[in-house]
């Protein structure tokens, strides 16, 4: 018997860190949750480096002049399907260091905050976040 095949967006995610603080975003939509920077490999990058569709994503998330450094993917996480979102995301995510430049919001988020292990426990995260988080802060625990 076949299996039907289940249909995912892709995203890069961004883990950036600065003086021992991680970036968080608020989206605009939805239920406003809170998610790292980063996005979906649009249609016509399937071939593009995934260090590269990552930072046009900060650039359109966190304006032009944000830069950082992107290191190696090392989390894997799923966002269910919500109601705004039609299907699952399978979303990747990269260590990011040495941030610089004036960060410049889109209108796909609300706000930003740098946040500790103890404050990212707070904040009301987007579906599937919270293991990911969970994964970056047991990687990097001298920033607990």
């Amino acid at each position: 018997m076949q299996r039907p095949i289940q249909l995912f967006q892709v995203a890069l995610k961004a883990f950036i860190v600065r003086e021992g603080r991680l970036l968080m975003l608020r989206e605009s939509f939805g239920p406003r949750a809170w998610e790292l920077p980063g996005g979906r490999i649009d249609v016509g990058e399937e071939r593009v480096a995934p260090t590269d569709v990552l930072r046009r994503e900060l650039r359109e998330e966190l304006g032009p002049e944000f830069q950082c450094e992107i290191g190696a993917p090392f989390a894997t996480w799923v966002r269910d399907r919500e109601a705004h979102r039609p299907h699952p995301a399978f979303l990747i995510g990269f260590e990011c260091g040495a941030p610089r430049g004036a960060l410049r919001l889109s209108a796909e988020h609300l706000e930003l905050e740098w946040v500790s292990r103890e404050r990212s426990g707070e904040l009301d995260l987007a579906p599937g976040y919270a293991s990911a988080l969970e994964q970056f802060w047991r990687r990097f625990p001298e920033l607990c």
